[in-house]
């Protein structure tokens, strides 16, 4: 009785590891992966955009660009559900760099925002 009992206890933990630590993470990936992926690419062209907008210091442009931030809220939601899930921080990282590469602006679009505009 004893014997089957720690049988059963063992399977149980080794279910339940297996559970958490691979299943788990691995359906998140594959569930979450393209969203997440687009929703990355879309929040930083978001928080880009905003900026340029509010040194424009137009009241309805800054409104316009408060309300498309509300996409890193979306983009927030699903890495926090990914990170519940038990993938690491340093893959989300990954794919937000991935995500980045795939949206990929020319090279004027990507040093504009560090030339000065003031001295």
């Amino acid at each position: 009785m004893t014997k089957h009992l720690f049988q059963w206890s063992v399977s149980a933990f080794c279910i339940a590891w297996l559970g958490k630590y691979l299943i788990a993470p691995g359906l998140a990936l594959a569930i979450y992966y393209d969203d997440y992926i687009e929703l990355s690419s879309a929040c930083a062209n978001a928080m880009d955009e905003t900026w340029f907008a509010e040194q424009e210091q137009n009241e309805s442009l800054n409104h316009t660009a408060q309300v498309h931030l509300l996409i890193c809220h979306d983009y927030d939601k699903t890495r926090k559900l990914m990170l519940t899930a038990g993938l690491s921080e340093d893959l989300l990282s990954y794919l937000g760099l991935k995500a980045l590469e795939l949206d990929q602006k020319g090279t004027e679009a990507l040093v504009q925002q560090h030339r000065f505009t003031e001295r």
